[in-house]
């Protein structure tokens, strides 16, 4: 099998956060969760990919930087694909300014999520305030080396998505990336977090009401991945948009999981 061009590698299961909606927390995380792949293994699968001629490559976890060999294996994925982009999705908890630097001169990419400003402590499971992940955000724009944003909407964040967003804007993030909680992982035991379409809709609405502050954004639509056929089927027919085409799962998109086991998706198990 030939690899897809866009590789993510899930370094780990461990994480310091437990958000509630959290699609890691899905089987196949936790099966992997004590059977993690040592820095050479992870270095033979970089050379594989070297050898697919794989362009894009995302390391996530878990937290990725929970790795203490993480910047080994980072190294060799610039050594071995000097010319694919590389990223990192990290929750930042751990994220400094010398690691910031040390990402730059790598041309790793820097990915972060915002879940909340009053919520975020609920929305990452922890007693963390959001100061400084907009702190780290802001420090990333000032060293020329923005980072990208997620934010994952819920029913206890939606009705600040709009700040969030905002506030995003003027630490300097890269790009913004905004979609509703997904029917997966952590998610599906608590089927709460998940907003109704109509409150989805007004989110997008008041975020294309803000002033332009110059960052481009994009919406995710999905509330069910539509690789996805294994969920209850009252939940699909709640959630699944009938208008949505099949992903690029498996074709331009591949995982491989903390275990070392090849996924189509995020989302699949």
């Amino acid at each position: 099998m030939r690899l897809p061009r866009q590789m993510t590698l899930e370094l780990t299961a461990k994480c310091n956060f437990r958000c509630p909606y959290c699609y890691c927390a899905s089987r196949s995380m936790r099966q992997s969760a004590g059977a993690e792949l040592r820095a050479d293994e992870w270095k033979a699968i970089l050379d594989r990919c070297a050898a697919d001629a794989v362009e894009d490559v995302l390391f996530s976890g878990g937290e990725a930087l929970l790795r203490p060999d993480l910047l080994e294996i980072v190294d060799h994925a610039r050594r071995v694909l000097p010319a694919a982009r590389l990223a990192l999705f990290t929750n930042a908890s751990r994220l400094t300014e010398q690691l910031i630097l040390r990402f730059r001169r790598m041309r790793v990419h820097l990915a972060t999520s915002l879940q909340g400003l009053a919520a975020y402590g609920a929305m990452t499971g922890t007693r963390r305030g959001s100061d400084r992940l907009l702190r780290m955000i802001a420090r990333a724009s000032e060293l020329k080396w923005p980072m990208a944003v997620s934010m994952t909407i819920t029913s206890a964040n939606a009705d600040e998505a709009a700040d969030m967003f905002a506030a995003a804007a003027l630490m300097g993030a890269s790009t913004i990336q905004i979609g509703p909680v997904m029917a997966e992982g952590r998610a599906l035991e608590h089927l709460e977090l998940m907003v109704s379409r109509r409150k989805w809709a007004e989110v997008k609405s008041r975020i294309r009401a803000l002033p332009d502050a110059g960052v481009p954004y994009s919406f995710c639509d999905e509330f069910i991945c539509t690789c996805r056929d294994d969920l209850p089927a009252a939940l699909r027919r709640r959630w699944r948009d009938p208008r949505r085409q099949p992903c690029a799962a498996g074709r331009d998109f591949g995982v491989i999981g903390p275990d070392g086991r090849y996924r189509i998706c995020l989302h699949a198990h």
